[in-house]
């Protein structure tokens, strides 16, 4: 039985809505948030993002964001919904791919229960960092994305709610389209509820770390208060959720800096002994099971064998342990400086470039992951390699704020 409950937001009042939310601070670089500020003073990365800030000591950082915070309360930018409700949210591109999905709360105790499921591993030191953030900050200001199975009921009541005018409409630079109506009948509220009490898991499709922080922050908080009820908004975390056949998934493609002391040639036929290898003369965009390797301005598809297809292992773990553990020696995924990675959305762009400019010396071209993959390690209590996936929606920073 998942939990969901609505809750008053803070969110920017109509006249501002399209200067204010911003995309996660770590997809913008320092000159586009510099310029974003300067030109812009009612946007979210003045309370989260300002230079100056960011290379406070901890302490004073949180604290200064806290005063940000509140400055655009004080100002009304942000304004508080009087009663508890959700936010039916659908976000479009240029393209006309559409994500409908709800704002809402979930409940660090279905975390802890394993109703909500991970598919990641959690780096302590930026579980630490967060838990921290959220002890001194106390807000929630972007929702951590959770999916969950497809459900015709829903389906209905959302198309039911989008008929009416949304509450707001705006773009932002990246031409994405944010519509939203508010979800405050009790009636509604109600229906929605049971639609999810009815659901055996929620799956983190984006948010890790979140996710497990405010876990850690429910824990200390519930420390420090001998009359914890179960019940204090420390106990839930916002998020959005939505059926996962609606996702959008891109692989994350892989560059290995240096292929250590093996040579081309060497370095392809271990490669044969693994893999079925075909020589390309383009690039082809790889089919389930197939990677593409892009070594010494060469194309090859590389076939994987049934026999590695065991277990429902999947393309990225086959890879990471054929070639970058096996042949190339790398043993730790997770924090080695060997790999980088280019979300597959970019294409063959990001990764190649950085192949011509000398930073990689060759590149592996993955084809995505289903979800039905990543739902199946994480209902058998696994995890996937880093970065195994690029899923979107990517949610939107200071459009909705839960303060506990």
């Amino acid at each position: 039985m998942a939990i969901v409950q609505p809750f008053q937001a803070v969110r920017p009042t109509r006249n501002k809505v399209c200067l204010v939310p911003s995309y996660s601070y770590e997809r913008y670089g320092q000159l586009d948030i510099n310029r974003i500020i300067k030109y812009n003073p009612y946007s979210f990365l003045n309370i989260i993002a300002k230079p100056y800030v960011r290379h406070l000591e901890a302490g004073k950082r949180y604290q200064a964001i806290k005063k940000f915070y509140q400055k655009f309360k004080k100002k009304e930018v942000f304004v508080q919904e009087s009663i508890p409700s959700f936010y039916l949210l659908r976000i479009s591109d240029e393209n006309g791919m559409s994500f409908t999905g709800l704002t809402a709360l979930a409940s660090t105790w279905d975390y802890a229960e394993g109703i909500i499921k991970r598919h990641e591993k959690t780096l302590t030191n930026r579980v630490k960092l967060f838990t921290d953030y959220l002890y001194n900050v106390r807000i929630n200001a972007e929702p951590v994305l959770l999916a969950h199975e497809p459900v015709t009921d829903l389906d209905l009541i959302y198309e039911k709610l989008t008929e009416n005018l949304p509450e707001y409409e705006f773009s932002m630079p990246d031409g994405k389209v944010f519509e939203m109506w508010p979800v405050s009948d009790v009636e509604i509220i109600k229906r929605i509820q049971g639609v999810f009490e009815q659901m055996n898991a929620l799956y983190i499709a984006d948010g890790h770390h979140r996710v497990e922080s405010s876990y850690r922050l429910m824990k200390k908080m519930k420390s420090e208060n001998p009359y914890h009820s179960g019940m204090e908004a420390y106990n839930f975390f916002m998020t959005f959720l939505i059926d996962y056949k609606k996702l959008k998934i891109y692989p994350f493609n892989r560059g290995i800096k240096d292929l250590g002391n093996i040579d081309k040639e060497t370095f392809l036929q271990n490669l044969a002994s693994v893999f079925e290898i075909q020589p390309l003369n383009r690039y082809i965009p790889p089919k389930k099971h197939e990677v593409i390797l892009f070594l010494c301005n060469e194309y090859y598809r590389l076939i994987f064998p049934e026999n590695l297809l065991q277990n429902g292992r999947t393309d990225v773990e086959i890879l990471n342990e054929q070639v970058f553990k096996n042949i190339l020696g790398i043993k730790n995924m997770q924090n080695t400086p060997r790999i980088t990675y280019c979300e597959g959305k970019t294409n063959i762009k990001c990764l190649t470039k950085k192949i011509n400019k000398g930073e990689c010396k060759a590149g592996f071209f993955m084809h995505e992951l289903d979800f039905e993959e990543i739902k199946a390690k994480a209902d058998a209590g696994e995890t996937l390699p880093p970065k195994s996936s690029y899923i979107e929606p990517k949610l939107l920073s200071g459009l909705f704020v839960y303060e506990f």
